[in-house]
């Protein structure tokens, strides 16, 4: 029990996905953050703004006139400035006091006003003023350095190594950021809860409904991102629907169109049985041996048909349709010359192409077998191949007495016999051709025969050349 609760924890979850991924979004903030803050303190043009602002702060308490009022002044800023600094700077990044500001004062002149313990006595060089940071007793400051019209006044900063640096900065916005965080899961959590329990609601719906209930499903979700699922669903019951009463009407079509050779199977076999001359007993196995191909013929068609209806697609391989034309057309050569028919191959010498050679067949079998079964006698049966703008084109064309416009409606569909049909046939073949033209992705279109006489069907597929 304990394994499967385990597992039911660890298995994929939507809203464990959602948490993480707000726990990663603070990450990088947190990431981002850091990286900025530790770029400012160590650019020194943004520190030494800094300064700036600190110079002008103490700008404020020189005058034009009296160096020792602005010694004096310089000297109580300097005590006050660092008193409120070492309780400020210290207690905020939480490391050992990096050290007091130092001040120093000089006239325009270079007389020096003021300055603090450790500051340099003499005025720096311009390639140390350029440079932003210099060494004072072996320590390092950043300085910073500006004129006005009480004189130069410089302050310096100590810097702080990096190995302090990176610690307080990834330290000072843990506690924001987890705050934030807190304050944002509970709202998001109830929020993914609630959202999740029209779909809850819609699974115990489905595992309420019968094995056998496919109507549309009367369950509205609240949400319009939601509403797509449920229409979804019943298109696929829908189809699941059409397709159970298809299935139903292949099996009942299927069982009429077998009773009649089944019956003559069986009639021909009690009367071969009973009869007693030789040439009645001839009659009556010839009459049983029409009855089992015509039986065989349709359980054929009705196997190849649920094949092609099949999930898995047919592998495409490397074939010459040119070939396998014309040997269809050899194949259907001693019916045609029965009825005295002319067939004719319009195609070039060789056409590879990678496609799904049984489907191939199949469109080519039976578009050449109703040609023939449905052409007139001295009659004429053309078939063209070729390829253009990236696609085979197939066309079987005759000059029978065409279809009925009746009848062209339900050209496709399964066990249709044209009303005036005269020939005996199973009504499956254009149906097997409609569905392994489907199944390669192409097209199929009916238009007139030979010279404005019978039918002519154009199958169009992707070519794919061999590689």
């Amino acid at each position: 029990m304990w394994f499967k609760r385990l597992a039911d924890g660890l298995a994929p979850s939507l809203t464990r996905r959602v948490l993480l991924a707000l726990l990663l979004a603070f990450a990088l903030i947190w990431l981002v953050l850091v990286g900025r803050e530790y770029h400012e303190s160590r650019s020194s043009e943004s520190r030494r703004q800094v300064l700036w602002r600190v110079t002008d702060l103490l700008s404020v308490t020189l005058s034009p006139g009296g160096m020792e009022h602005n010694r004096q002044a310089l000297e109580t800023s300097d005590r006050l400035f660092n008193a409120s600094r070492r309780i400020n700077v210290a207690a905020k990044v939480e490391i050992d006091y990096p050290g007091d500001l130092l001040i120093s004062a000089r006239t325009r002149q270079g007389e020096r006003i003021y300055a603090s313990p450790g500051a340099p006595a003499t005025p720096l060089s311009a390639r140390d003023l350029n440079k932003g940071v210099v060494q004072l007793k072996g320590k390092a400051y950043r300085v910073a350095e500006r004129l006005y019209p009480a004189g130069y006044l410089t302050v310096f900063e100590p810097l702080i190594p990096d190995e302090e640096v990176l610690p307080f900065l990834t330290r000072q916005y843990i506690a924001p950021l987890v705050i934030a965080f807190s304050l944002i899961l509970l709202p998001l959590w109830l929020a993914i809860s609630r959202g999740l329990l029209p779909l809850r609601r819609l699974a115990d719906y489905l595992n309420r409904r019968a094995s056998d209930d496919f109507s549309p499903l009367s369950m509205s979700l609240p949400y319009r991102e939601l509403k797509p699922i449920v229409q979804a669903l019943d298109q696929l019951l829908r189809r699941s629907r059409d397709s159970i009463a298809r299935e139903r009407a292949i099996v009942q079509d299927a069982a009429h169109e077998m009773r009649t050779p089944l019956a003559v199977i069986s009639t021909q076999a009690h009367a071969l049985a009973r009869e007693e001359d030789a040439e009645a007993r001839q009659q009556n196995l010839a009459a049983l041996e029409q009855a089992v191909a015509r039986h065989s013929h349709l359980v054929q068609q009705l196997l190849r048909l649920a094949a092609l209806e099949g999930v898995e697609s047919e592998r495409r391989q490397q074939v010459d349709l040119v070939e396998v034309t014309r040997n269809a057309l050899i194949g259907l050569s001693p019916r045609a010359e029965e009825k005295g028919m002319e067939l004719e191959l319009d195609s070039p010498d060789g056409l590879l192409a990678s496609l799904a050679l049984v489907s191939f067949l199949s469109i080519v079998d039976n578009l050449l077998s109703n040609a023939v079964a449905y052409g007139r006698a001295g009659g004429r049966v053309r078939v063209r191949l070729a390829a253009a703008d990236g696609r085979i084109e197939l066309a079987v064309a005759d000059d029978g007495p065409g279809i009925a416009v009746d009848d062209q409606p339900h050209l496709f569909e399964r066990f249709y016999r044209g009303k005036a049909a005269s020939v005996p046939g199973s009504g499956l073949g254009l149906a097997i051709v409609w569905q392994a033209v489907r199944a390669q992705g192409g097209r199929i279109r009916m238009a007139e025969g030979l010279e404005g006489r019978g039918v002519a069907f154009h199958v169009s597929l992707p070519w794919l050349s061999p590689s």
